[in-house]
């Protein structure tokens, strides 16, 4: 389970696994006094560099504010030796850039660069692609000695999640985070319907009684099913191991203007609506299946589940309509149907799955979207590091 106490652990170790596996598996483009490590597998996943803050500044051995996931190692051959290096490839905004300052000679140093990545070319890519990444390293004021090397960059629709090097792993379930983006034109467009059939609805983070946080919900919800977005029946996954996990996740934009949403991608969507609003809420990952949980109150602890692969179901059962109903102002009573099965359908899978979020596995997530934020998680969209959450 994701928690306060464990994601600042996990973000160190994704770095600490990164050089393992680069090291141990991943070939290096190297000399005897500098090497370039890619991982995992000589492979770049965007989605990790655009979903977090700036890394901490230099210490004694590390230089730049990257993730990790692509570092250069040096050997310094003289104390205080200047270097410059800089990084080119296919899909970069513009060249990744550090420049340090060895202290000591003969000591091994890393070069960490950030990767400024173009999110309009990454657009382009809907799947893996072999592309060459240039690097130029300028040793004091030598001409600059430049290699080249083949990478596998994953488009931006493809989250990592897993990553498992024989006894050693890495939960990177927080990555999911990223992409609930609560900034998002359709969150804007979404809000905008809520406000226009529910006008006296509260549409601004502060406090709520739950029967307001459940109808703002509903009315969520309502406005995608009128929209006409219907559950997709098909399986995101794309690595299922045995050393990387992954999967495809449709943005925002993809949901409302296809009007298809699998289990993540509606779950995700009605998050970030929620979060925009203030309401904390959860993603959980079980075997082949996402659903969403939301807190109604602000004690933490009654959380309620939705199972999204109901949206714009029709012909369901007929229920007792919900105390919330009282809070809205105009009703459809096929969305109010599927929603109302929605929250019985989530209970009673949770019910079922709950025994598996203790047992670290990487098909057993839950992904708390305000400590996912609090530990600098952003949305993807949000890349610059003065994006704050909405206030509580």
């Amino acid at each position: 389970m994701l928690s306060v106490q464990t994601l600042p652990r996990r973000c160190a170790a994704w770095l600490l696994l990164a050089v393992a596996l680069a090291v141990a598996s991943g070939p290096a483009a190297c000399a005897a006094d500098w090497q370039v490590r890619i991982s995992p597998d000589d492979a770049l996943y965007p989605v990790l560099d655009l979903s977090q803050r700036p890394s901490d500044g230099p210490d004694a051995q590390r230089y730049g504010d990257g993730s990790g996931m692509l570092a250069i190692d040096v050997t310094a051959a003289q104390d205080g030796e200047r270097v410059d290096l800089r990084v080119t490839a296919p899909g970069l905004r513009e060249a990744a850039h550090v420049q340090a300052v060895l202290p000591r000679a003969g000591e091994r140093y890393t070069l960490r660069p950030r990767l400024q990545w173009n999110r309009a070319a990454l657009a382009g890519l809907d799947k893996p692609q072999d592309v060459d990444a240039e690097f130029a390293l300028r040793r004091g004021d030598a001409p600059a000695e430049h290699r080249r090397r083949t990478i596998r960059l994953h488009p931006l629709s493809e989250a990592l999640y897993y990553v498992r090097d024989g006894k050693d792993h890495v939960d990177l379930g927080w990555i999911f985070a990223a992409y609930a983006d609560p900034g998002s034109r359709v969150i804007d467009r979404v809000l905008a319907e809520v406000a226009e059939r529910h006008p006296f609805l509260p549409l601004t983070p502060g406090r709520r009684t739950p029967a307001q946080t459940l109808a703002s919900a509903y009315a969520i919800w309502e406005v995608l099913q009128l929209h006409g977005v219907r559950y997709a029946d098909e399986d995101p996954g794309l690595a299922r191991g045995p050393s990387v996990w992954s999967q495809h996740v449709r943005l925002h934009d993809d949901v409302w203007n296809e009007r298809r949403a699998n289990c993540i991608d509606g779950s995700l969507l009605l998050a970030a609506a929620l979060e925009r609003l203030g309401v904390r809420s959860v993603l959980l990952l079980v075997p082949r299946h996402a659903l969403l949980a939301f807190y109604t109150g602000e004690a933490g602890n009654d959380p309620v589940f939705v199972e999204t692969t109901l949206l714009g179901a029709r012909q369901l059962a007929v229920r007792p309509r919900p105390g919330f109903v009282g809070e809205l102002s105009l009703i459809d009573s096929d969305a109010l149907d599927s929603f109302s099965a929605a929250l019985v359908a989530g209970k009673a899978r949770y019910a079922r799955e709950a025994a598996g979020f203790g047992q670290r596995k990487p098909d057993y997530q839950w992904i708390d979207l305000t400590t996912a934020r609090s530990y600098g998680i952003i949305p993807l969209a949000a890349t610059d590091a003065t994006w704050a959450p909405a206030p509580r």
